[in-house]
């Protein structure tokens, strides 16, 4: 179980491969539970603000697999608008899933190769100007986990309005991303309960409905 990294003098991986052990599982799949992992519009955390201006929310689209960077991607917490401290989920106006090394010690146990996720190294600056290392997920593999059937769309469109996921295209995944979903991430309750112990800040989990049964 591995998630590539995206920048060649980044040990922390090498370190986590060290101390977390593998998680190997067989989902029961009548006790499912997925929810949306976002920001939490009602913490403290600010908006983030890439430094270089040409960065935007589609720079990772149009890579591929193999695509490395040379140095991390630079970001600063905007001292005007959104202002605010820096969070585990940060919020940044990319969308970028932007992780504290923290929270990406817990994600990276429940990643399989299977999506092609990858760790970008990422720095962020805080309003006193303290800069800390991030890291930015992204999953090369976006799939179609919609039930066409059970979903309901804008009359005449593709466009979901009540939007319902099969489990069976989902499999055994505990964390996953849809086309459909843009940036955000869905994960199983397992996820979710791993990472609300460990309090992290500046994320909010909230239930997404799936094809299948859940309890």
């Amino acid at each position: 179980m591995r998630a590539d990294i995206g920048y060649a003098s980044n040990a922390i991986y090498a370190q986590i491969s060290k101390t977390l052990p593998a998680i190997i599982m067989k989902i029961e799949r009548t006790l499912e539970k997925y929810y949306y992992l976002t920001g939490d519009e009602k913490s403290n955390v600010g908006n983030a603000d890439p430094e270089d201006s040409t960065i935007r929310w589609d720079y990772f689209e149009n890579k591929d697999k193999n695509f490395n960077l040379t140095d991390p991607l630079k970001f600063k917490i905007n001292a005007r608008r959104f202002s605010g401290q820096t969070g585990d989920y940060q919020f940044n106006s990319c969308g970028f899933l932007l992780f504290s090394d923290k929270l990406r010690t817990t994600i990276v146990q429940y990643l399989t190769d299977i999506d092609n996720p990858k760790w970008f190294p990422a720095k962020l600056t805080d309003l006193d100007g303290v800069t800390t290392d991030y890291s930015i997920l992204h999953l090369f593999k976006k799939h179609d986990f919609l039930d066409y059937q059970k979903s309901t769309f804008v009359e005449g469109t593709d466009h979901p309005i009540k939007k319902r996921f099969d489990l069976e295209k989902i499999e055994d995944r505990l964390i996953f991303n849809a086309k459909i979903l843009g940036v955000s991430l869905c994960v199983h309750d397992i996820v979710r309960k791993d990472i609300k112990k460990s309090n992290y800040t500046g994320l909010y989990f909230y239930k997404i409905h799936t094809a299948g049964r859940l309890s």
